[in-house]
């Protein structure tokens, strides 16, 4: 499902990553964590191409088709982006807007320019949004104004835009970051959910460890644009992150779950334990 090369992107003298390379299989649902600024946000953006990586021999492939090469966006990207739904920490929904517009705006992809200025979807999007809709436990909502939903409300309907979209790669960027306990719960359940029974491939990257272990089978962590590790999210115990992230550890385990209560190696680890590029087996 998605292919990276050695992806490095450069924010002036910054280094944001640093020769990534990336492989995850179609059905698949993979968490990123790591603490800010590790560059989480950053590889979501180059993988749907929102932003360019440094000139290079660097690839981003998603589905056998070129996504970016070299630092150069391909030309044909608003059609490939219709594959890729991706989920922000804001939302991104328009407040004004009752919830059913807010969903089909996943249509807009497929739809003439003139039919998109209109508002005027066609009968069978429709159809679809409402599914969607009911998909996300808010077939209820669909005339409520945006702007009235609660955070897990919206970012709920944001994963039903992506529904809509018929997007088969959903990248949800920090998409519990704002949510209370709750909310988050929902929203991750409804994640898997759709990953479990619908088949998506799903990359969301969080800050919360012990989501990442209760959701995805699969772990990402990332440090100073590298990767330090990649494999079973059991994997990620206290003294595994501890070497990676040092004192900012602390923040990866702020949730529902303390550190005391997270999976513990069996040997304390050193940094030659935890080398970059630990790929998944």
């Amino acid at each position: 499902m998605i292919q990276i090369s050695n992806l490095s992107k450069s924010f002036g003298r910054t280094k944001a990553l640093s020769d990534v390379n990336l492989r995850i299989k179609p059905g698949e649902m993979v968490a990123l964590i790591g603490a800010s600024g590790s560059g989480k946000s950053t590889l979501l953006r180059h993988v749907s191409a929102l932003v360019a990586s440094d000139q290079g021999d660097s690839s981003v492939i998603v589905e056998n088709k070129i996504i970016q090469s070299g630092g150069n966006i391909n030309s044909d990207i608003r059609i490939l982006r219709r594959r890729i739904g991706v989920v922000f920490q804001q939302f991104n929904l328009v407040g004004r807007l009752n919830v059913l517009t807010n969903i089909l705006m996943g249509a807009l992809g497929r739809t003439s320019l003139l039919r998109a200025l209109f508002m005027a979807f066609s009968e069978q999007d429709r159809q679809l949004a409402k599914e969607a809709l009911l998909k996300v436990g808010m077939a209820g909502m669909a005339n409520q104004r945006a702007s009235t939903l609660s955070g897990g409300q919206q970012q709920r309907a944001a994963i039903a835009r992506t529904l809509v979209q018929k997007a088969s790669l959903i990248l949800a960027d920090e998409p519990i970051a704002s949510l209370d306990p709750e909310s988050s719960i929902m929203v991750m359940e409804l994640l898997r959910k759709l990953n479990l029974e619908d088949g998506l491939t799903v990359v969301v990257s969080l800050h919360q460890i012990e989501y990442a272990i209760k959701y995805c089978p699969r772990a990402v962590a990332l440090c100073c644009g590298q990767i330090y590790y990649d494999g079973p999210s059991k994997g990620l115990t206290v003294d595994r992150m501890r070497t990676i992230y040092g004192e900012s550890a602390a923040s990866l385990f702020k949730s529902n779950l303390d550190a005391e209560s997270m999976p513990r190696s069996p040997k304390t680890l050193s940094k030659r334990d935890i080398s970059p590029e630990i790929f998944y087996q």
